[in-house]
């Protein structure tokens, strides 16, 4: 800013006598200042002002009809709050009452008439560098609130754009681990039908065995557990570190006798695809007369399987697996020790993470994760000792329970009575294998294939209990149990599913819902269940106490 600048500025003059506005014009013009406007009507002034937009106004106070005072405060309220215009107040009634109230309605500086042309230079250049200083800190202001919104828009750009990346990324992971996941499901599901398809092969190709029966029997006993044991396996997906549940069914456990069977499962891997590679596995046996412990039989049969997989894996030219079980205090320990390569310590640190393998594509790093989840759910601690070219053992802590909590009676669950009972499944085997279950009771049972099918039957027969599939085509179990209400039906409605995850709680119009595969005595407990249950009346919600069922 310099003084060829400030002589630029604009300037208003108010005064209503025209004699002294001459004159200042005049001191004005010597001074160098060439923009100049005069006014000599004071009620004109803001309509001026706002046509010539000046830097700075010069206003007499004491004038007729519309005072200085008054062009001041009219300025001052139409002006923005961040205006800085400078009002220099030139009066030759210098009283202080007069100062004060120019001061207090707006007026910036305050000149004496007769004024000396130095001294009204002097203040008029300073409060024009005020005047022209706020207007570039204005600019300046403005210049960085556009470069603050343009930065912000980039920054938001930004964003929008690494949210979007971010979104692509956990998609992706979540594909991978659905792949992960998918392949432990079928590594597991692999290894339940591997038994089951083996000992049925060797069944099917000896006559001699089908004609025993003890072996018959013990093939068959080995491939039903392993068919119970694959129908965990879904539903184990979301349970790697989820706590116990009331939902969780514990029975009474003889870990020892567990440890034998899952031994007798796991024998297709260890024994003959070992002897296939032509390696040679053993497994040694040290189990201890131990106490029973309460859990859940197939999930510790699936630990105990996942740590003798690892074993095998662990011993590629073949060696020796050992099972241990014994009392220590309040706590029964099984351990399970390999011969083989055994495990760094950064691996050592990482085995019980999900994903994590040393397997390559052969592993899905779901399984000793899987384990930890399990062995926590039971209350139970799981260590592993490893070192390189010495073999691992991985040794789990389990506590005892006390008799009073394994003596509970079992409850009776026969009804006593035949029921006549409608089973409706679009799938013909799972039809087939849920009507023999009722039959082999003793029950009378008619079968539909879908929903249509099974409510024309339910308005012409009379049915005590209706057995049903959820997803069937055309009509869902659901739906077809609210079609039974809407007609007046009462029967209780079993709903039948094979999906961990398609129903979220249990809808209206269904007493329970068994997720398959239903084994006989789960589906004979869920009978005696509902039909012990006092029957509804729909209409008006109490129970009918004695109905016929």
């Amino acid at each position: 800013m310099n003084e060829e600048s400030l002589r630029q500025a604009r300037i208003l003059m108010i005064d209503d006598e025209v004699g002294n506005l001459c004159l200042l014009e005049n001191v004005l013009n010597r001074l160098g200042f060439t923009q100049l406007r005069t006014l000599s009507e004071p009620r004109s002034a803001y309509h001026e002002f706002m046509q010539f937009n000046p830097d700075l106004v010069i206003c007499d106070l004491i004038m007729p009809g519309f005072d200085g005072f008054q062009i001041i405060e009219q300025l001052r309220s139409q002006l923005p709050r961040d205006s800085c215009l400078p009002i220099l107040v030139l009066t030759g009634n210098p009283t202080q009452h007069n100062k004060r109230r120019a001061l207090a309605v707006g007026a910036t500086d305050i000149l004496l008439k007769p004024f000396d042309s130095s001294e009204i230079l002097m203040r008029i250049r300073n409060l024009l560098r005020t005047r022209f200083l706020h207007l570039e800190i204005q600019e300046q202001n403005q210049h960085l609130e556009n470069k603050v919104a343009e930065r912000t828009q980039e920054l938001q750009k930004a964003l929008a754009e690494l949210k979007q990346s971010q979104h692509q990324m956990v998609q992706q992971e979540r594909f991978r681990a659905f792949g992960e996941m998918a392949g432990g499901v079928v590594h597991d599901f692999n290894n339940a039908l591997m038994t089951i398809i083996g000992y049925s092969e060797l069944l099917l190709q000896d006559e001699e065995s089908l004609a025993d029966q003890a072996i018959v029997r013990e093939y068959l006993q080995t491939m039903n557990t392993a068919g119970r044991d694959a129908s965990h396996v879904v539903s184990q997906l979301r349970d790697f570190y989820r706590p116990r549940e009331e939902t969780d069914v514990f029975s009474a456990i003889n870990l020892s006798k567990l440890l034998e069977e899952v031994v007798s499962l796991t024998q297709p891997k260890w024994k003959y695809q070992a002897l296939a590679r032509g390696q040679t596995v053993t497994i040694s046996l040290e189990l201890e007369k131990v106490p029973l412990i309460l859990g859940n039989p197939a999930e510790l049969r699936e630990v105990a399987t996942n740590l003798i997989f690892n074993a095998v894996d662990a011993m590629p030219d073949g060696g020796t697996i050992t099972l241990r079980s014994r009392q220590d205090g309040g706590e029964i320990v099984v351990e399970v020790s390999d011969t083989g390569s055994g495990m760094t310590e950064e691996v050592r640190q990482r085995c019980l993470e999900p994903f994590f393998s040393t397997k390559g594509e052969r592993g899905t790093g779901l399984g000793l994760s899987m384990v930890f989840g399990i062995i926590k759910r039971h209350d139970g601690t799981l260590d592993l000792e490893s070192e390189r070219g010495r073999g691992t053992t991985f040794r789990i802590r389990l506590p005892v329970q006390g008799s009073e909590d394994l003596a509970a009676p079992e409850t009776s669950t026969s009804l006593g009575r035949s029921l006549h009972v409608l089973v409706v499944d679009d799938e013909p085997l799972a039809l087939d294998v849920v009507a023999k279950y009722l039959m082999s009771d003793g029950h009378r049972v008619s079968t539909a294939v879908n929903g249509a099918e099974a409510l024309e039957k339910l308005t012409t027969e009379e049915f005590d209990l209706l057995l049903t599939d959820h997803a069937m085509a055309g009509m869902s179990g659901v739906q077809l149990a609210e079609a039974l209400r809407e007609i007046g039906g009462l029967q209780p409605v079993i709903l039948l599913t094979g999906s961990t995850f398609a129903i979220k709680e249990k809808p209206a119009w269904v007493d329970l819902i068994l997720k398959k595969p239903i084994p006989p005595e789960r589906l004979r407990r869920a009978i005696f269940e509902v039909m012990q249950a006092p029957a509804v009346d729909m209409e008006s919600g109490v129970a009918a106490l004695g109905q016929p069922a």
